[in-house]
């Protein structure tokens, strides 16, 4: 039966709580009826908006409240950035206020679809069901084009969907600042894709294209490299630093607010030249590139031996010669540093940073340390433990990388 609640906030997965349920796609000061979906969970369903939120606004894209991702694209932005900026002062006390993405839509640089029934490419509905995706907000009107485009190629071609066929996904990769677009098509092993074909179609379009293989059941976009056409990487520069981006690597998802994060880094990182730098979780090195003209040396540490290697390739192309970068799990390879690093930057996962790691970095005793996460909430447990080795927040800098979703970006800068 239906129950009528006021929704008084949001939890941290953006979901309304009304009634000490959580509830997704309701807004604070929406009065709504609402239906339990899991009494263990306290998870219920929106069944009627009674009263909308003075926050709340008409969301422009025809698949929202269907398509799992963008659940806050019923609330205006600047309400978004109202809540965001909430959140990270509720786990540190003061901060400075949110810097906002530079652009609202058609943000992205990458985006996963997967293939469905009847020839359909899209976005899950948070279950099973795909969704036919004609035209995603989050990415530019040359992707949406991309994407129609391979929809009739896959129609033409009779290209049935897993487990039916082959096709399982296919990763849509552009550049911002410099124009170029890679696509990474991934089916099973159960028949060969006709790569060559595709590249005859859309090679006006686009950079290149790669074929590979997942031979995972496991829902996700990586396989196994099969073949290429074109180029096998995107080429994409943040703060006029150039970066080779291979089909699968991770690379910051919005560009031009990557770029904003790189600066407050920069400025929180406060280097003057002569100290070295350690990049902890360094991935393909846009924080350490970033930052090796103001530091004398800088070593990355990032436990994917590809994206390490990445890293050192970028620092090539850039022609920057006081980069290297070590291969291994931070808290594993801190053990053997030797020497004084200055400055730590610490980037970690959303899971956050080993305690072992944290426990060596409070030993090591750098001067600053600057911490960007993803994840608030295991950013607040690790500053904890760095404030008993006597670290100090000084400053406190959310971003809004991804608009129309909870997520947050944090930079925190610590000193002893």
């Amino acid at each position: 039966m239906a129950q009528e609640f006021i929704v008084t906030g949001l939890d941290d997965k953006g979901r309304g709580i009304a009634g000490g349920q959580f509830v997704k796609f309701a807004f604070p000061g929406d009065l709504i009826d609402l239906e339990p979906v899991s009494r263990r969970k306290k998870t219920s369903r929106l069944v009627r908006l009674i009263e909308p939120s003075p926050d709340r606004q008409e969301p422009p894209c025809q698949y929202f409240g269907r398509c799992g991702g963008c659940a806050w694209q019923g609330l205006k932005y600047q309400a978004q950035l109202k809540f965001k900026e909430a959140r990270v002062r509720s786990l540190f006390g003061d901060a400075l206020p949110i810097i906002p993405s530079p652009e609202e839509y058609y943000y992205r640089n990458r985006m996963d679809y997967a293939f469905g029934p009847d020839y359909s490419i899209g976005l899950k509905d948070g279950k099973f069901n795909i969704i036919n995706i004609e035209q995603c907000l989050l990415m530019s009107e040359a992707s949406n084009k991309i994407l129609s485009r391979l929809r009739h190629f896959v129609s033409w071609k009779k290209l049935l969907h897993y487990k039916e066929g082959i096709m399982r996904h296919v990763v849509i990769r552009e550049g911002k600042n410099i124009n170029n677009m890679v696509l990474n098509v991934l089916t099973s092993d159960k028949g060969e894709l006709p790569l060559e074909d595709l590249w005859e179609k859309l090679r006006d379009a686009v950079s290149g294209i790669t074929w590979s293989i997942n031979l995972s059941p496991a829902d996700r976009s990586y396989g196994e490299i099969q073949k290429s056409f074109g180029q096998d990487h995107l080429i994409e520069s943040l703060c006029g630093i150039m970066f080779k981006v291979p089909v699968q690597s991770f690379f910051q998802t919005n560009t031009h607010q990557a770029e904003k994060l790189l600066e407050v880094v920069r400025d929180f990182a406060g280097l003057q030249g002569g100290e070295t730098l350690l990049d902890l979780f360094s991935g393909s090195g846009s924080i350490g590139l970033s930052l090796a003209d103001r530091a004398k040396e800088v070593i990355g540490v990032e436990e994917n031996e590809a994206a390490a290697k990445l890293s050192e390739d970028n620092a090539r192309l850039n022609n920057i010669n006081n980069f290297r970068s070590i291969a291994g799990r931070v808290e594993d390879i801190l053990q053997s540093l030797e020497g004084r690093f200055e400055t730590i930057i610490l980037d970690p996962p959303r899971p956050g940073v080993h305690k072992k790691a944290l426990q060596k970095i409070g030993q090591i005793k750098p001067h600053r340390i600057v911490y960007v996460s993803c994840n608030p909430e295991t950013q607040a447990h690790d500053i904890k433990l760095l404030e008993e080795s006597g670290y100090q927040v000084k400053r406190i800098q959310p971003l809004d990388m991804f608009p129309h979703t909870p997520h947050i970006e944090n930079i925190i800068l610590l000193k002893l």
